[in-house]
């Protein structure tokens, strides 16, 4: 196996669960090269640190005929290069089945295709997505079982960091957001735990995307005022030195705190609607604050036969994540 063709679509989350499936293709066969389709921008994080070697995008209008039940894709010279792959693997979702159908036409070897989603119906199998998305490699003798997401910048990233922070202070991520307004711990309480923080001597910094403006205009104001102080907007790349930088991050079920536990830095989740056993961050310095519950280490690696119930966002007190808060900073 010399080249691999991986398809998928999603936020910066999807990605970094990602990372098991390349890491065991390049354990699996040595020198292989993997590129991705999907999203450009997202995608240029995964290039940038090693994971990719191509970045394709799935919107480009030359990749059409892929996505039509009654297309001719053969006949595109952009999709005949497709063939130059030993083998595809797709992860995009496909009601119809026409997507794969042709990617089947055009390819020289196996098309394989994974879930990106567990089955919502079935609420008693809580496997971790990362060993679903690994189920898709079994037909090419891989282990089933997801390793933890590891993301290390690479020397060139580092020396191109030119934002570093000054301060003496213990630097602390806080990322108010998530893709969903459900997932989102109380915006007032981010704002009281930032202050605490500051009173205590951390130095924490407030991040915002470009989906974040309902939640950055009910804490940015506040922030301001105990404080804190926020940044909003970076690249991907220059929000992973940021927090490659930080002794700690504290967020929501996010791609950015996936993102956190992927770099190795001391993660606090907080979950509520949302499974942790299926879609928490994984890692060793993690811990994940679920309504009153807390779930330490990596969360992949935890068996769980039981059916989920949603929990209470409201449950989890500021003061319960400032304990999470000193346990993480004392163990270094």
């Amino acid at each position: 196996m010399k080249r691999v063709l991986i398809i998928r679509s999603g936020a910066v989350g999807d990605l970094i669960l990602t990372l098991p499936v390349l890491s065991a293709l390049k354990k699996r066969y040595d020198g292989v090269s993997i590129d991705m389709m999907g999203d450009p921008v997202r995608l240029a994080l995964l290039k940038q640190c090693g994971f990719v070697d191509k970045v394709l995008s799935v919107d480009d209008r030359r990749y059409t005929p892929l996505f039509g039940s009654h297309a001719s894709p053969a006949d595109v010279p952009a999709i005949r290069t497709l063939r130059s792959y030993d083998a595809i693997l797709s992860y995009l979702p496909d009601s119809t089945g026409a997507f794969v159908r042709n990617l089947r036409r055009v390819a020289a070897g196996p098309v394989l295709t994974g879930h990106p989603h567990p089955d919502v119906d079935d609420t008693t199998r809580r496997i971790h997505i990362t060993h679903l998305l690994m189920k898709a490699l079994s037909p090419l003798g891989v282990d089933p079982v997801a390793g933890v997401p590891e993301l290390r910048p690479p020397l060139h990233m580092v020396k191109a960091d030119s934002r570093r922070e000054s301060s003496y202070k213990p630097l602390i991520a806080v990322h108010p957001g998530s893709g969903g307004r459900k997932k989102c711990w109380p915006a007032d309480r981010y704002v009281t735990l930032i202050g605490t923080l500051v009173d205590r001597g951390f130095e924490p910094i407030a991040t915002f995307g470009p989906a974040d403006g309902v939640i950055r205009s009910l804490t940015a104001p506040g922030i301001e005022r105990v404080g804190g102080r926020f940044i909003e907007n970076q690249s991907l790349a220059d929000l992973t030195m940021l927090l490659s930088r930080c002794q700690a991050m504290i967020g929501n079920d996010s791609g950015i705190t996936h993102l956190a536990a992927a770099l190795g830095i001391h993660v606090i989740a907080l979950f509520g609607p949302t499974d942790p056993a299926v879609w928490g961050p994984r890692g060793r310095s993690v811990r994940i604050l679920w309504g009153d519950r807390t779930i330490e280490g990596d969360v992949g690696a935890i068996a769980c036969h039981d059916a989920s119930s949603a929990r209470c966002l409201e449950d989890i007190t500021v003061v319960s994540v400032l304990d999470e808060v000193e346990k993480l900073v004392a163990m270094d």
